[in-house]
Parts: C-alpha cells; sequence; structure tokens
C-alpha cells in the first residue's frame, strides 16, 4: 500500500481547531512533508481572543511549522453558512496552487456549524484527493474513527506544548494537558499503542 505524503493539507475553521486534532501527527510529519495549514476564521471579532494569532505563530513553531505554512482568511466565525463562496474560493486557490495529497478537516459530522460547514467544502473542492477528518473533544460527538496514526512521546510533548501556546483559551476545560494527553493515550490503547491521533477516513485513494 503506497499513500503519497508529500504534500498536505489541514485545514481549521478556527485558530486551534488543526492543533487540537492534528498537532501531534504535524509534528510527526513536518520534517519530511511541505505541510500548508489554513485557518478560515480569526476569531478576533470576539475581546476574549484579543491576542490568539501571536497564540497561533508561537503554537506552530512547536510542531515544525513557520507562519510560511499558514495562510489565514477572514470569514466571520458562526456564520460560514453565508460565506460559502469565500470558504470555497480559498480552497480552489490552494487546491489550483498547492495541489495537496492529503487533506485534513473536521468531521462532517461535529455539531459545531462553522466545523460542518468547513467540512462540506472541503470534501466538495478536494474530490480527487486523500481526505479524512480529526476530532474535536468538545463538538465531534458523533466521531468514529477509523485511521490511527502512531505517536511518539516526542509528538505528544510537542503537540501539548503547541496548545500551551494558546493563553486566550485556558479556561476551556479541553485545553488541560491532562485531557489532551489522556485522548492520545485512549486513542493508542484502541490501536494497542501508547499513543495516537485518530481519524475518519472520507477518501482514500491506494
Amino acid at each position: 500500500m503506497n499513500i503519497e505524503l508529500e504534500k498536505i493539507l489541514f485545514v481549521g475553521p478556527h485558530p486551534d481547531d488543526v492543533e487540537l486534532g492534528c498537532a501531534g501527527i504535524i509534528s510527526k510529519y513536518s520534517t519530511d512533508t511541505e505541510i500548508k495549514y489554513l485557518i478560515l476564521s480569526p476569531c478576533t471579532d470576539d475581546p476574549k481572543n484579543n491576542g490568539i494569532l501571536s497564540d497561533v505563530e508561537k503554537a506552530i513553531k512547536h510542531i515544525g511549522l513557520t507562519m510560511d505554512d499558514l495562510i489565514i482568511k477572514n470569514i466571520p466565525r458562526r456564520f460560514f453558512g453565508d460565506y460559502r463562496q469565500d470558504i470555497r474560493q480559498a480552497m480552489i486557490d490552494i487546491r489550483d496552487n498547492f495541489q495537496p495529497n492529503l487533506v485534513f478537516c473536521p468531521s462532517l459530522r461535529d455539531v459545531h456549524q462553522d466545523h460542518s460547514i468547513t467540512s462540506e467544502e472541503t470534501v466538495r473542492l478536494f474530490r480527487d484527493v486523500n481526505i479524512v477528518s480529526y476530532e474535536a473533544i468538545r463538538s465531534s460527538i458523533f466521531f468514529q474513527p477509523d485511521l490511527y496514526i502512531e505517536l511518539t512521546s516526542d509528538h505528544v510533548e510537542a503537540k501539548l506544548k503547541a496548545l500551551n501556546e494558546y493563553k486566550t483559551q485556558f479556561d476551556r476545560y479541553y485545553f488541560k494537558p491532562d485531557v489532551i494527553k489522556s485522548l492520545m493515550r485512549t486513542r493508542g490503547n484502541q490501536a494497542r499503542v501508547d499513543y495516537a491521533e485518530a481519524f475518519e477516513i472520507y477518501r482514500l485513494i491506494i
């Protein structure tokens, strides 16, 4: 079985979504793989998130990315349904210019409206590309993983360090290191390894 991992795109509705679901494997693959990370909404309309883009810049360094790998759009959070064409255009630009072999997006069944719309448009725009969805602790309540990617303790530590940079989000229960680490341990146990991140497969081309 040969799955090309030359170019990977990670699509996040908001800052921190990708890190929560995928930071471990970004750390695992960023050394040898070309990666782009798209954030559709900076969420800076909420005063609580003042400084979140600075958090992002610090966080991605721990998992092997730079600001050159990051693309940030300005879709208003919670109103993604009104901006589908803008979301599509952002993805079309990346699809045509970057041509990823594998795309990570939120779950189609995620109960957060921005997450599910992001996934719908990702699946729509990348019809000939491998696509998997990542897990959101708070809103992926119907998540059914069928892909597990093993992580080492170094990848786990990189993920924890990345998420620790999100000072604006520390009041959220799912940002506690023990919660994040326990989920990676649980997913690892399901695959009979120490740690893993889990995903749903939407398209796998072998």
